[in-house]
């Protein structure tokens, strides 16, 4: 049995996920301690309960462990079955991340799943839908994974509520992936967005948004953010930018709070997207960790440069290594761009 240190890394939810989805599809049990252990509140909190009861569910796994606070678990995986699964979180917990535990598992399976999550969906300390759908969706396309999403209603902290839907086709193979170059940037799209609050204030997230992106237009780059107003059973505002290069695409997200300006809010996300860009580098970072279990199980090399070296990035490929026999070579220093190199996996 695997024994795995859960404050490792970035000593979040991200190592177990990861475990749990690279347990189901190989078949290997694992015992995992210290679950984020450095957390303001450590051990399993509901959003990384439903991940495991999930992931247990798909792969009729046996486990020990499965309580709220618990800060070690035993996980043993039966063979994955496809079907249709539906899920709640029950507070504001990321349905992204729920998600993510579940996908690839089900990519591996011989029929089409179909899955249905409720909880949060814009929520801190996670990708949002609109991320999981306009930049991970996309890229795991071009790896040979095939996802369709759709979300019905959309939930914010703290009171959640949303709900998403994702279909999984199965996969005969993942193809390696490269992104060394992104060239020139094409368009730059998104979302501003409010949940039963006045629509003036997705208004000015756009504004904002947009005057920081003013010298975008010096390149003739098009720019275009829609105004939405959303159902949600809360209350909540975001807004999200996708950048589409000639062969790349990246995707930032910004949230509002009480007592948040909605000024604040669209120059976050575009002070993330410039961050990026200024880089020169194809692929952001958070796609870049969430790349990493998929180009260790394709066919072959993969390679690709991000605009920043993080600490999920370096967990993954480590959580990664436990499970499968694949090596990987990172360059640059942590925060800074680097370039990542996966060679072809064997599973143990």
């Amino acid at each position: 049995m695997l024994e795995i240190d859960g404050s490792l890394g970035e000593g979040g939810g991200q190592v177990l996920r990861t475990a749990l989805s690279l347990s189901c599809i190989t078949g290997s049990p694992f015992r995992i301690v210290n679950i984020r252990k450095f957390r303001p509140k450590p051990g399993l909190r509901r959003q990384h309960l439903v991940s495991v009861l999930a992931a247990a569910c798909i792969a009729r796994a046996k486990v020990l462990g499965d309580d709220l606070g618990s800060t070690e678990l035993i996980f043993s995986p039966g063979k994955v079955t496809s079907g249709e699964y539906a899920f709640s979180i029950d507070t504001a917990g990321a349905t992204p991340l729920v998600l993510q535990t579940l996908i690839a598992p089900l990519l591996f399976t011989a029929g089409q799943s179909s899955l249905s999550v409720s909880g949060g969906t814009h929520v801190p300390f996670s990708p949002s839908w609109h991320y999981l759908a306009e930049v991970f969706a996309p890229a795991l396309a071009l790896l040979g994974g095939s996802i369709e999403l759709a979300i019905d209603s959309f939930g914010f902290y703290p009171k959640g509520g949303g709900k998403v839907r994702c279909r999984v086709k199965p996969a005969a193979h993942l193809a390696p992936f490269h992104a060394e170059h992104r060239g020139r940037l094409l368009q730059v799209s998104g979302c501003s967005a409010v949940g039963n609050l006045p629509r003036s204030i997705a208004e000015r997230q756009r504004r904002a948004a947009v005057e920081h992106l003013d010298a975008l237009r010096e390149h003739r780059v098009p720019l275009e953010i829609e105004i939405r107003e959303v159902a949600t059973v809360g209350q909540g505002t975001f807004l999200f930018l996708k950048g589409e290069y000639e062969h790349a695409v990246s995707g930032f997200t910004a949230l509002g709070s009480r007592g948040k300006p909605a000024e604040i809010v669209g120059r976050e996300a575009a002070d993330e997207f410039l961050r990026h860009h200024e880089t020169g580098m194809p692929i952001d970072p958070h796609l870049a960790d969430q790349l990493v279990p998929y180009l260790a199980l394709a066919g072959g090399t993969s390679a690709f440069a991000t605009s920043r070296i993080t600490g999920h990035l370096e967990t993954n490929l480590r959580i990664t290594s436990c499970f499968l026999d694949a090596a990987s070579k990172l360059s640059g220093a942590r925060d800074g761009p680097g370039t990542v190199q996966i060679m072809p996996a064997r599973v143990r």
